[in-house]
């Protein structure tokens, strides 16, 4: 599942997502927490009594009750002797009567299962049929999404959940990876509906009373945690590769947005049989897009599920590079990797998200170049080690609880761990090994030392040391470097330190390293092993080095503190070929203040460079030094740099600078009418953090003006907060209220976090939005009190915390809100840790360079980060995501 992208998994990471934020961003797959008391998903496979071969699903709903009536026929095998009764996971459901063999059975309910006594004395491979009938109020696992009275033209929508172990919500079953079975889903529903369920749809009748019967049948076996059920009003567009089925749903009325946004499936699909060597395996792909989703996807098996989020305005695609390509590539890996084969249990997810992170990479280094994808991975990289949480936990581990093995380990580091083993193996061994694990482990649960399996029995190199470090260990290199240059030897020194803390999880790291050193004669390239804390490397040089890259390319997950003088910093800006390389050496420089040399060199990458990351950087990197010649440099870009997400990041840039007379009317003329929707959401952003006299003014029209996706109005609603004006809270409150908008009133109510705060209605009024059903506003309501500061708010969130029907990112969340609100004092510890980190995230393209320090610009900056997440939505998080797990939501009125 993506986390919306990891990258909007990330960011909230997925997010994925990453909410990749929400947080982080909300990075893709978030799994749930399941009833009250809150518990951990279970870290072990269970041991199993019964095999479930096959389950006949139908059902049927009514929707004044938010009710689902349902009757299923498990048709199971029995794995153990002394097995007299079948245990089921089932919670909230009223079971009606259940039968085994079509002879009625005796059972007992408790809080988590449904028991079914077996008549006689089973034997090991004895066979039964149980049919259950049964009725619920499902507040997990199946979602209502209906009209209602603030909200009177929503589309009927119904959808299932199940990952990670929801399933169990509105369907009696298996609810745990370890088990695979086949499928038939039937679904009576009024005749102006649709359907879509895993597999091959058999047949559509007339059932009657303006009913319809659909009949949907999964000859595969995959997990239950992958059965999807989808109903409701939807709109449909269709494709094809060769005889493969594929289809789009939208929520009724947005039809016109699928091709634009998901046309490039088949050419995804076909990459991927190409690499993998082994052909998409489901019966048809289908991709159904929903409102509220509780994450940015789910890879349920042949039908994946996706927010609707990810349907933009078609007048918007062409100004976000790649649009919801992550999230695409990501849900569709997994019909490989987490559907074909399973991991046996959570604690091996990364098999599942760690593969499909990765296919976002290969989908983009196919797609839209190496540039863009080593941009992304180097983004990721400085993303994951912004999350300090994360370092110290292994990738595989069982000490989780909440769900928190759905993380950025599983996501973002999972996926770089397989761009560093492709490195070094080779694409050859690496795409044969990968054919391989597939080929022998097709429809079966794996952990992580199948995979090693495989590609030691396909490319005869030993990689436990690679897998023990990585996925069995904690953390990552980081490295601090320097060199010196000898001439009468003409060699280099080059000292390598690994200055990471060495305890519990986290060891010395032993790598091989690509190390490049540029002379008046060219370049050289040599190979550096690096094993220990600290070691010396001598390299030959003609003459005193221009230019030495440690890791040339970025194909190693560290962090690196380089220590070169400036000179060297612009020749790497000037003349490295890779792209991470010069994206290096932008940082590096974006922190020398006063310079012209340096702003006039950062100019040359800004206006010339044929990659528009490099040019973001270099808008942001002027934006960071500021002064009269970076301005000056940033206005005359904006003459040359036509692409939407160039201009962005410069007028983004331009409200760093608050002191300048002129910028304020310059930024209303782009924010009126700019050619790009990008870079007039952005001048209203800056008007809000320069705060000019006539800011209010120019936002508030912004407010009730009309754009793609509503993007104006919802950045000058983010605005208003950035400025700071207290007149401006009505209007706020009003946009806030539902009825309007969900991504708009999210944004007002992150900017009622940051205006007029010791007014407590404010805050009251603002928690009466946790008891919203939609997970936007709920998320939204959390972070905004925890911005404001106001300990009153404190109750509000533990009463919330108290639920049973929160996803797995807000337990976490809450609970850090209510300790910032607890303890400011230790609240403004946490935040400063990785201070150029966390202002590195912002936008769905780059990192922002939107600074300040202390708690209250840190949780505004998180907060900056959810924002983008909840307009986003893939993730990345990945890289959750993005690119994050499944969470769970209450249901929608």
């Amino acid at each position: 599942m993506n986390e919306t992208s990891r990258r909007r998994a990330a960011s909230t990471g997925r997010i994925r997502i990453q909410f990749r934020a929400a947080a982080a961003l909300v990075v893709c797959a978030l799994a749930v927490l399941l009833s009250f008391p809150v518990r951990a998903d279970e870290p072990y496979a269970r041991t199993r009594d019964y095999d479930l071969q096959h389950s006949k699903i139908a059902l049927k709903f009514d929707i004044d009750q938010r009710k689902v009536i349902g009757d299923v026929t498990h048709s199971v095998s029995i794995l153990r002797e002394n097995t007299t009764r079948l245990s089921f996971d089932s919670v909230g459901l009223t079971i009606q009567s259940v039968t085994v063999n079509k002879s009625v059975a005796k059972f007992e309910t408790t809080s988590a299962k449904l028991l079914v006594t077996l008549p006689g004395t089973p034997k090991v491979g004895d066979k039964y049929e149980v049919e259950i009938r049964y009725e619920g109020k499902p507040n997990k696992g199946m979602y209502f999404i209906l009209p209602d009275k603030n909200y009177p033209k929503q589309p009927i929508e119904i959808w299932t959940q199940g990952e990670s172990e929801d399933t169990r919500y509105y369907l009696p079953t298996y609810d745990y990876p370890n088990d695979r079975l086949t499928t038939e889903t039937i679904m009576t529903v009024p005749s102006s509906w649709t359907t879509v369920a895993n597999g091959k749809l058999i047949s559509v009748t007339d059932a009657g009373n303006n009913q319809k019967t659909w009949t949907w049948r999964e000859s595969q076996p995959s997990s239950t945690y992958l059965i999807t059920a989808v109903a409701g009003e939807f709109d449909e567009a269709k494709q094809s590769l060769r005889n493969l089925p594929l289809t789009y749903y939208a929520p009724k009325g947005r039809g016109d947005r699928l091709l634009p946004n998901y046309e490039r499936t088949p050419q995804m699909i076909d990459l991927f049989n190409k690499k993998i060597g082994v052909d998409y395996p489901w019966e048809k792909y289908s991709q159904v897009m929903v409102d509220y989703f509780v994450a940015g996807g789910m890879e349920n098996s042949s039908a994946t599920t996706n927010t609707a989020d990810s349907l933009r305005d078609p007048r918007l695609i062409p100004e976000y590079p790649g649009n919801e390509d992550d999230l695409i590539s990501h849900e569709l890996a997994h019909q490989w990797f987490g559907d074909l084969v399973t991991c046996k249990d959570w604690a091996n997810i990364w098999l599942n998200e760690g593969f499909a992170t990765f296919f976002e990479t290969v989908w983009t280094e196919s797609h839209y170049g190496k540039e863009t994808a080593s941009y992304n991975l180097w983004f990721n990289e400085r993303n994951w080690f912004a999350n300090s949480g994360l370092y110290d936990k292994p990738i595989v581990r069982r000490n989780f609880d909440q769900s928190e093995e759905f993380d950025d380990n599983a996501y973002g580091k999972g996926g770089w761990v397989l761009y560093m083993l492709r490195h070094q193996l080779g694409d050859d061994a690496f795409w044969r090994s990968l054919k391989h694990y597939l080929e022998v482990n097709r429809g079966k649960n794996v952990v992580t030392p199948d995979l090693i399996k495989a590609i030691e029995e396909t490319a005869h190199i030993n990689v436990d040391r690679f897998f023990q470090q990585w996925i069995y260990s904690a953390g990552a290199p980081k490295f601090d470097l320097a060199y010196t240059y000898d001439a009468e030897k003409h060699q280099v020194a080059l000292t390598v330190k690994q200055t990471q803390k060495v305890e519990s999880n986290v060891g010395i790291f032993s790598a091989p390293v690509d190390v490049e050193i540029t002379t008046a004669s060219g370049p050289k390239l040599y190979t550096a092993h690096v094993y220990k804390a600290a070691e010396t490397f001598t390299f030959p040089s003609d003459s005193a080095p221009l230019m030495v890259l440690f890791d040339k390319g970025d194909y190693l997950l560290k962090s690196v503190k380089f220590n070169k003088e400036k000179k060297e910093w612009l020749y790497q800006l000037q003349h490295a070929t890779e792209l991470s390389d010069r994206a290096d050496a932008t940082i590096a420089l974006s922190k020398i203040k006063n310079d012209d040399e340096v702003v006039a060199a950062l100019s040359v990458p800004l206006n010339s460079d044929p990659f528009w990351g490099m040019r973001v950087l270099s808008a942001q990197a002027l934006g960071k030094i500021g002064g009269p010649s970076a301005l000056k440099h940033l206005l005359a870009a904006l003459d040359s740099n036509k692409e939407p997400v160039v201009r962005n990041y410069i007028v983004t840039s331009l409200g760093e600078f608050k002191d300048n007379a002129d910028l304020p009317a310059k930024l209303q003329t782009i924010a009126t009418g700019d050619s790009s929707y990008r870079a007039r959401a952005a001048a209203l952003e800056a008007l809000g953090r320069t705060k000019p006299p006539e800011a209010l003014t120019v936002l508030t029209a912004a407010v009730n003006s009309d754009s793609p996706d509503d993007l104006l109005r919802i950045y000058a609603l983010r605005s208003l907060g950035y400025l700071g004006n207290d007149k401006a809270v009505p209007l706020l409150i009003d946009w806030s209220k539902p009825g309007k908008a969900i991504d708009s009133r999210a944004a007002a109510i992150a900017s009622l976090a940051r205006l007029d705060k010791q007014n407590k209605e404010i805050t009251q009024q603002i928690a009466s939005y946790l008891d919203e059903p939609y997970f936007t506003m709920r998320w939204s309501a959390i972070h905004a009190l925890g911005a404001r500061g106001d300990a009153s708010a404190v109750p509000a969130l533990e009463a919330l915390l108290k639920r049973d029907d929160l996803s797995i990112e807000m337990v976490p969340e809450i609970k850090d809100q209510i300790e910032r609100l607890q303890s400011p004092k230790q609240a403004k510890k946490k935040p400063a840790q990785d201070e150029e980190e966390e202002s590195a995230e912002g936008d769905d393209d780059s990192p922002s360079q939107s600074g300040g320090s202390g708690a209250n610009s840190a949780i505004t900056n998180r907060l900056d980060r959810l924002e983008e997440l909840i307009k986003q939505m893939s993730d990345r998080l990945k890289s959750m995501e993005s690119r994050l797990p499944a969470p769970t939501q209450t249901q929608p009125h």
